[in-house]
């Protein structure tokens, strides 16, 4: 009992929902249309995966089966999560050990197709990525981390502002399909990979915090950028400026945010002023003191 009033502190049951949905879509997109076309995984799974065809095929352990690919991801993880508590605190480390552990479990537990049921490789490479990708983002909105390469994409975006989970994932790929063309052939190398570059970019997409948003607000009201700075904490540049057809004295507003952040701030816009007028432009590249949030 102690230790769910413990993690009661930390896990809210949306949180709690959004990691086990999504570590189940993941596991059901990975071990239905991936294991199947016996394809790899990258980023960190896919680490873990060829550390089990080692054990399997080197070390002659027959026991270690694709099932056992959820325990060996839970194992690399231990150091990861150790230096992510010192960068964000508890609550990270406790979402992103339910992740771990969630991942770890429905792995193992969601069956392996015995067969691709799809009717090409590449068909199934689609339905894997976009599952896993999706997955993979629902985790993240946790503001928890599934561990591996999202751990260490979190930690990269802090330090760098032009740095995504995305690419990270895919920057960890060229070791990992460098070795499948070593050990396998090189058409499950290349499916392999076009697999990963869609769970990179759905990932991308479904992990809002990730996009950045240019916002330009245009209002008559004064002081709207007060609303700004309560609710997101963002910096604001103001500009005077005159309604070319009225002839009005109008307030230009220019702030960088994230998507998260923009579907905030639209709603409480718009109650402070109804007929405010919103510009946004998503993906945008940000030098400067930009700092990327959970």
């Amino acid at each position: 009992m102690k230790a769910v009033t413990y993690l009661k502190q930390f896990l809210s049951l949306k949180s709690l929902c959004l990691i086990i949905g999504g570590s189940l879509v993941y596991s059901i997109g990975f071990n239905m249309f991936i294991l199947p076309c016996n394809l790899y995984n990258g980023g960190f799974l896919g680490i873990a995966q060829l550390l089990g065809y080692f054990m399997r095929n080197v070390m002659g352990l027959s026991f270690v089966t694709d099932n056992y690919i959820g325990i060996i991801y839970f194992l690399l993880n231990i150091p990861l999560m150790l230096l992510a508590i010192r960068k964000f605190g508890k609550d990270f480390l406790v979402k992103s050990a339910v992740c771990i552990t969630s991942y770890s479990v429905l792995l193992s537990l969601v069956p392996v197709a015995e067969h691709n049921y799809l009717p090409d490789t590449i068909t199934a490479c689609l339905a894997g990525g976009i599952l896993c990708g999706l997955g993979c983002g629902m985790t993240l909105m946790s503001k928890g981390s599934g561990g591996g390469e999202g751990i260490l994409g979190l930690l990269l975006m802090h330090r760098y502002h032009n740095m995504s989970v995305g690419k990270v994932f895919n920057i960890i790929n060229i070791f990992v399909f460098g070795s499948c063309i070593l050990l396998y052939d090189v058409a499950a190398a290349v499916y392999s990979i076009f697999f990963a570059v869609i769970t990179s970019v759905v990932l991308d997409k479904a992990y809002l915090p990730s996009i950045t948003v240019t916002m330009i607000v245009i209002t008559k009201i004064d002081l709207v950028e007060e609303v700004i700075f309560a609710a997101v904490h963002r910096g604001v540049t103001k500009i005077k400026g005159i309604g070319a057809y009225s002839g009005e004295d109008t307030n230009v507003l220019l702030t960088v945010v994230s998507k998260v952040e923009s579907m905030k701030l639209r709603h409480l816009l718009e109650e402070c002023d109804p007929n405010i007028f919103i510009i946004e432009y998503e993906n945008v590249s940000v030098i400067g003191n930009f700092e990327k949030r959970l």
